[in-house]
């Protein structure tokens, strides 16, 4: 899998012979460094003029994909003329779009339920989060001693069982997180679908992301012929072509885009 910066001059060229570009990226631990608490992610300030900048450009169309809540993600970014999808892809605005999935505020009920379950069952357990995000539910143990790690997840999974054998829920895991999510065919993939449709002109996808939620984004945007880039080691597992190692790297591919010819 090739380093982006290594392999840039080519790159380069693809994205400078095309019309249009619709750069989108996840927010922590690609934009952000994954950080202790999530109202810690902010964002560098050299990333934030580099996509203020790039929002200005006609040739770019530019957007946020993550697992925040939407005015969680917009209050982060905070920068006019992006587009912002939050929970996964279940709300997005933007583009002149204000989209919420039409199943998906069925599942509030359901899940501040589960929210308070979870926050009974391992109110004992330090430094753990249960964050109700509305459309999902996410439960952070970073702050978490790794001794606890077992017991949070089986917890998670016995709450949520219920909701998942009668095809309700679904749980996904990332980086020191396990969500709870409505059982909906939508996520990642299907908004950047969503949002590259409303652009009418059918521009090149780029999708930057670093954790397993954003692995179908990957895959979608390179069936479309554009580029996916993980955002870590490359001794780990996914499907992107193009990796970088760092936030700190996105933020240097971000400086280059800014100079494109």
């Amino acid at each position: 899998m090739p380093h982006l910066l290594n392999v840039w001059p080519s790159v380069s060229r693809q994205l400078a012979s095309s019309p249009r570009v619709l750069l989108l990226f996840d927010y922590d631990g690609t934009l952000t460094p994954i950080v202790a608490r999530s109202e810690m992610a902010i964002l560098p300030d050299e990333t934030r003029r580099s996509l203020s900048v790039l929002a200005a450009l006609d040739r770019f169309v530019v957007g946020v994909v993550s697992g925040r809540g939407l005015l969680d993600l917009e209050a982060m970014v905070a920068i006019p003329g992006l587009v912002y999808a939050g929970n996964h892809g279940l709300e997005i605005s933007g583009l002149e779009m204000d989209y919420v999935h039409p199943e998906a505020p069925g599942f509030e009920a359901c899940l501040a339920d589960v929210a308070d379950l979870l926050e009974a069952e391992l109110a004992e357990v330090p430094g753990l989060v249960v964050d109700n995000k509305r459309l999902t539910l996410t439960v952070h143990f970073r702050n978490t001693p790794d001794s606890f790690e077992t017991q949070v997840d089986s917890a998670v999974v016995a709450t949520v069982a219920p909701y998942v054998q009668t095809g309700q829920m679904m749980l996904t895991r990332g980086k020191k997180v396990v969500e709870v999510r409505p059982n909906l065919d939508w996520g990642k993939s299907q908004a950047i679908e969503k949002i590259r449709r409303e652009c009418v002109d059918n521009p090149l996808p780029v999708f930057f992301g670093d954790d397993q939620t954003d692995e179908d984004g990957f895959a979608v945007v390179q069936d479309a012929g554009g580029l996916a880039v993980f955002i870590g080691s490359t001794r780990q597992s996914t499907k992107a072509l193009h990796q970088l190692e760092s936030p700190a790297e996105v933020g240097q591919v971000l400086e280059l885009l800014a100079r494109l010819d």
